[in-house]
């Protein structure tokens, strides 16, 4: 099928009117890949996003590493994720279901996961936005992902994809398919993506769930009012542990949002006490992280650079890909691993009384 006959099908799934094709743009992707998204402008001047992905293409390797979980599976719980936050009322972009009431549509081969578009800048961020990320994330920690086990709207959100659940069994088993390959040079990056990975596990249940982002940055945030801004792009969301996504947080608050992809040099961190103080005083305003999550933050703060660490490991050792791409992101997760300790360490300070 062409762009314009998934489009059309996709359409049909969510608009009983027939709507104009210049209504539509591709946002990435094409029916020639795995996945598609367009950018839909409805006729009362709103906007809503239609996701699609093949149905018998493997969950994309930022979701959910599940063994055997389809595509299918992983969207619902993306659907159901943001139908939890609609009826909590908290700011995300909201489910939009199909002309038959469905959280996901499906049209032939394709699924699909439409949600309402949040109009707004992407934040730079300045440190008044960094507040604000601060503040939208700590009122997001507070929504309850299994409040009291009643289900709310369409059921239980999904798991994100660094719930502990998720990515510490699919991180070891990458690791083990690595160890036997490692260089020596090779050996301290594995041995402390193991060491975190094995420290979330086993303080996992010590720590307070809820639904999480699981991706926040500069990219992922729009400047929604002037007062406030919204987190957009769920497909990593879901139920997971608040410190693990504060402590990614901390680190991804020193990227700004219009760094190139190719230049991996760019996307290191440096630590800045200004940039931590600002998202934690905005976090602190809204929600107080429990003792056991101040006492796992340094590892939680290493938890998404280990779990990356996993994969290009895997990748490196085990498909034989290497080079300076390769290089580029081991260094991200090295300098991750590295400057974790003190950024935690400065947020700790933060948020003592």
């Amino acid at each position: 099928m062409t762009d314009a006959a998934v489009a059309g099908r996709l359409l049909d799934e969510y608009h009983e009117r027939p709507l104009p094709a210049s209504c539509v743009r591709v946002l990435s992707g094409s029916e020639h890949q795995s996945r598609v998204t367009y950018q839909v402008t409805l006729p009362d001047g709103g906007a809503h996003v239609i996701r699609a992905f093949r149905a018998d293409e493997p969950v994309p390797g930022h979701g959910r590493d599940v063994a055997g979980e389809d595509v299918a599976a992983w969207l619902c719980g993306l659907a159901r994720t943001l139908a939890v936050l609609a009826d909590a009322a908290y700011p995300a972009p909201r489910p939009v279901r199909t002309r038959t009431g469905e959280l996901v549509g499906v049209a032939g081969p394709w699924l699909s996961w439409a949600t309402t578009y949040v109009a707004g800048p992407v934040v730079t961020p300045t440190l008044d936005q960094l507040r604000q990320i601060g503040a939208a994330l700590g009122h997001l920690h507070s929504v309850p992902g299994r409040p009291g086990g009643r289900r709310i709207g369409d059921g239980p959100p999904g798991l994100a994809s660094r719930h502990p659940a998720v990515a510490v069994t699919a991180g070891v088993a990458r690791l083990d398919r690595a160890e036997s390959r490692l260089p020596p040079a090779w050996r301290p990056l594995y041995s402390e993506c193991r060491a975190v990975l094995t420290a979330v596990a086993e303080a996992a249940r010590s720590v307070p769930e809820s639904i999480v982002h699981g991706d926040v940055r500069a990219r992922k945030a729009v400047q929604s009012s002037p007062a406030a801004v919204t987190l957009v792009d769920w497909e990593t969301g879901g139920l997971g542990l608040p410190v693990v996504d504060l402590g990614a947080a901390l680190l991804e608050c020193h990227l700004d949002a219009d760094l190139p992809d190719d230049e991996p040099a760019r996307w290191l961190v440096d630590p800045s006490p200004d940039r931590i103080e600002a998202l934690t005083a905005g976090y602190a305003g809204v929600r107080t992280p429990s003792a056991a999550e101040l006492a796992l933050l340094p590892a939680a703060a290493k938890f998404s650079a280990a779990v990356a660490g996993s994969v290009h490991l895997d990748v490196a050792l085990t498909q034989n890909v290497i080079g300076s791409a390769m290089a580029g992101r081991l260094a991200c997760v090295e300098n991750r691993l590295g400057v974790a300790g003190r950024v935690a360490a400065i947020a700790r300070d933060c948020f003592k009384p």
